[in-house]
């Protein structure tokens, strides 16, 4: 069964309604080693070794985030920027050439939630969700991860959540995290 790491990084989540649900729907899944790195690292003091670790026995990593003026929170960035270092999960080899470590070949995905609604990343002037945040997708495309769809939600807190629009995220959000 493929085992797969939830990093959620939310800096008011008894506030959020949607990435809250998340969490309380994917840490119960049994192939699911959900982490919530506000309440494992409040300080910031990231143990590396052990998330380290836990990265060589997953085959999926999953980022869960709110996105705050089009980007992530700090959490995350520090998590990426400490644990994923060299040597571990790259080096730059005998030829001089980046080389892809202990994140290679295993799937990377992300939960994105936005207060905004869709049609404000869309339009002249504007930029997508994927552009906002490409520093993440390109880390990990260069770290030797295959990229799976990325879940946007979009509304989150200026928009309209109702309980049957939630139910129906949360319902992607399992069918995409949890494909086989």
């Amino acid at each position: 069964m493929k085992k797969i790491l939830v990093l959620l990084a939310h800096d008011d989540l008894e506030n959020s309604l949607v990435n809250r649900r998340i969490k309380e729907e994917l840490r119960c899944e049994e192939n699911v080693l959900y982490k919530d790195l506000n309440e494992l690292y409040p300080d910031f003091n990231i143990d590396v070794k052990k998330e380290q670790e836990d990265l060589k026995n997953i085959s999926k990593i999953v980022f869960q985030f709110p996105m705050y003026w089009y980007s992530a929170p700090a959490l995350l960035k520090r998590w990426v920027d400490t644990v994923l270092e060299y040597g571990f999960s790259f080096i730059i080899n005998e030829k001089g050439e980046f080389e892809a470590l202990a994140l290679k070949d295993k799937e990377f995905q992300t939960l994105i939630s936005m207060g905004a609604k869709e049609e404000s990343f869309y339009g002249e002037d504007r930029l997508s969700v994927k552009e906002c945040l490409n520093s993440y997708f390109y880390t990990m495309k260069m770290l030797g991860t295959k990229e799976k769809e990325s879940v946007f939600i979009y509304g989150s807190e200026y928009g309209d959540i109702t309980e049957e629009k939630l139910q129906k995220h949360l319902q992607e959000v399992k069918e995409k995290v949890l494909k086989k």
